[in-house]
């Protein structure tokens, strides 16, 4: 009986020792998944939303907000902006347009000069564009009672010029020219028909920033009313004009031509922050590079010669 006892225990042995390391293997699994970081399940593709990107152990889904709108995909399956943000975009830029073109004039004058040459380097002041014995140029009406900016440039040497008023009707009416500084080519304008004329708000050109979308309205090539769009390209750029320094020009690539000047550059906030009044065309080829004087340079000469 006893060697029996003996025989049924050893008997027993291998098949408790295999089970327990059965039991022993078990808990240690699942030990290790109940203490595993569950923001490493975020590491696989499958994992649902969208992940933002940086450490992977500290990333956590964010789910994309249904809006009712399908997103439009652009490069690399980025989200590009829906056809309504491009909209309203672009009615914003259309709204300024529409704000700021009934305050600019086409400025003409009898052609008594010749076009001046070409000058070296490609760098000038923007001309008004001639033809049938005519000069045209831009200006922008700065105040309700017809008091009209613009350049040196556009009015020459003459004490009356023509302006051509594109809100309501379409008109032509006679202006005196009440002050010119040919230091900083700018010519200050009375419309001598009495009225309310629509005029600009002045921006604060000291807050552009590089990149800063911009556009630039006037009368290029007798074109009247034509409006470009661009960016500001550099700001206080210094510039010697034929041996007058300007120390703080706007640069922008928004197309500016023989006609331009003393046109407005306007932001987008509909707000005049320069004057152009300048281009570089090497060779007399547009070169995309246009200069306007900043608004804030002309207040103490708009000023000055405004009534008070």
């Amino acid at each position: 009986m006893k060697r029996n006892r003996q025989f049924k225990i050893k008997r027993l042995i291998w098949p408790t020792t295999i089970l327990g390391i059965f039991i022993a293997g078990a808990i240690f699994v699942n030990f290790r998944f109940m203490t595993d970081d569950p923001g490493e399940s975020t590491n696989h593709p499958e994992a649902a939303g969208t992940f933002i990107p940086g450490n992977a152990a500290t990333q956590m889904p964010v789910q994309t907000p249904y809006t009712g709108m399908p997103q439009i995909q652009g490069n690399g399956g980025y989200p590009g902006a829906s056809p309504t943000t491009a909209l309203m975009i672009q009615e914003s830029i259309s709204h300024v347009v529409s704000l700021i073109r009934p305050s600019v004039v086409a400025v003409s004058r009898k052609n008594r000069t010749k076009v001046p040459p070409e000058p070296q380097g490609g760098l000038s002041y923007l001309n008004p564009f001639s033809a049938n014995f005519m000069s045209e140029g831009s200006g922008v009406i700065i105040n309700p009672e017809g008091y009209v900016l613009t350049t040196f440039q556009t009015v020459g040497t003459d004490s009356t010029v023509d302006i051509k008023i594109f809100s309501g009707t379409d008109r032509t009416c006679q202006a005196d020219v009440i002050a010119v500084d040919s230091q900083t080519d700018l010519a200050v304008l009375k419309i001598r028909d009495h009225g309310s004329y629509p005029a600009v708000v002045l921006g604060n050109s000291d807050l552009l920033e590089v990149g800063d979308i911009v556009f630039a309205i006037g009368s290029p090539f007798g074109f009247s009313q034509t409006v470009t769009m661009g960016i500001v390209s550099s700001h206080n750029r210094n510039l010697n004009i034929n041996g007058i320094r300007y120390p703080d020009m706007i640069q922008t690539d928004a197309a500016i031509n023989q006609g331009n000047d003393g046109g407005p550059l306007v932001n987008v906030k509909g707000e005049v922050v320069g004057i152009n009044m300048a281009t570089f065309m090497p060779g007399n080829q547009y070169a995309g590079i246009g200069f306007a004087i900043p608004i804030n340079d002309i207040l103490a000469f708009v000023n000055s010669n405004l009534p008070r």
